[in-house]
């Protein structure tokens, strides 16, 4: 009280409370369950402590991360809301939709890179294909016979993406979630799915999907005998989710820059790495600046993938 009275005092101004003096809204845009949102969940709790205030994650899914965008991207600038997103909503929706009710460079600040989700290519074991090559030789064999699954945008344009290198009639089934697809992967309802590792090692290593390939341009540390689909024989395949903190734009530079430490510093905790690890989320910390950049370059990357696999949504 007697420091503000005295700031009012000499400037004319009232004092402006330290940042964060409330807790904060972190809007995740998609379902609860799924690998974005586990990891979110790891990261606000540690965001949290890091910062000295709860950092609570609202999930606002569907329409493929839109409604969750467009909510962040109509939130209150205020410093009370972030947006912790993927690809999807920040760099393929552009590329897959014509019209947007968010923008995702004119309604966002980039605030923080935070890393990447492998992906995995996974047969349900009831599909007799042990290794890529005999997925590729089922596919052409009998056009129209396997179903994949998907639920959204990195997975699907992952999926068309590779029926058109094997050139082979494969009939993509859409759901809702991660859930709804791995549920019906394990019981044999659809052939296969590409899935991030969050989703897809526990039940790997439950045997109840058998994972056949990973989609990166590297082998994963986490599933090291796995080839990549490059190494399959599809020429420059490269698919992975990843993950960024952003911000509403007009938020200001004292909650971006506290906001960005916090991260940064979170991300530089050697057991937290090794729990998202567990996870199958590999850390990649970048700054703002990183992240801009990078955004920009996968908006750039998703029109092109777009265009060649001729990928519409509804």
């Amino acid at each position: 009280m007697l420091l503000g009275a005295l700031l009012l005092a000499l400037t004319g101004r009232p004092a402006v409370a330290a940042w964060p003096e409330r807790p904060i809204t972190a809007i995740v845009p998609f379902a609860p369950g799924g690998g974005t949102d586990g990891v979110a969940r790891i990261l606000a709790d540690q965001l949290g402590r890091a910062l000295g205030q709860p950092v609570v994650i609202e999930n606002r899914g569907g329409a493929n991360g839109t409604i969750g965008a467009t909510a962040a991207a109509r939130a209150r600038p205020d410093g009370y809301t972030l947006f912790l997103t993927t690809g999807t909503t920040q760099a393929i929706n552009p590329a897959l939709y014509r019209s947007l009710p968010y923008d995702p460079q004119r309604d966002f600040v980039p605030v923080a890179r935070v890393g990447v989700f492998p992906l995995m290519l996974a047969v349900n074991p009831g599909v007799p294909a042990q290794t890529i090559a005999e997925l590729i030789g089922q596919a052409r064999a009998r056009p129209g016979a396997l179903t994949f699954g998907h639920w959204s945008a990195v997975y699907l344009a992952a999926g068309k993406t590779f029926i058109r290198q094997i050139g082979a009639e494969v009939l993509d089934v859409p759901y809702r979630s991660s859930a709804n697809t791995m549920t019906d992967l394990v019981a044999g309802r659809i052939s296969f799915a590409i899935v991030d590792l969050t989703v897809g090692l526990p039940l790997a290593r439950a045997n109840e999907v058998r994972p056949l390939a990973v989609t990166g341009a590297q082998r994963s540390a986490l599933l090291p005998g796995l080839p990549t689909l490059q190494e399959a024989g599809l020429a420059g395949y490269d698919f992975s989710a990843w993950m960024g903190v952003y911000a509403p734009a007009g938020t200001p530079a004292e909650a971006l820059a506290g906001a960005a430490a916090a991260v940064r510093r979170t991300l530089g905790d050697t057991a937290l790495i090794a729990r998202l690890a567990e996870l199958g989320f590999e850390p990649v910390p970048g700054d703002a600046a990183e992240l801009a950049a990078f955004t920009t370059a996968e908006q750039r990357r998703w029109r092109e993938i777009v265009a060649a696999s001729n990928i519409t949504v509804e």
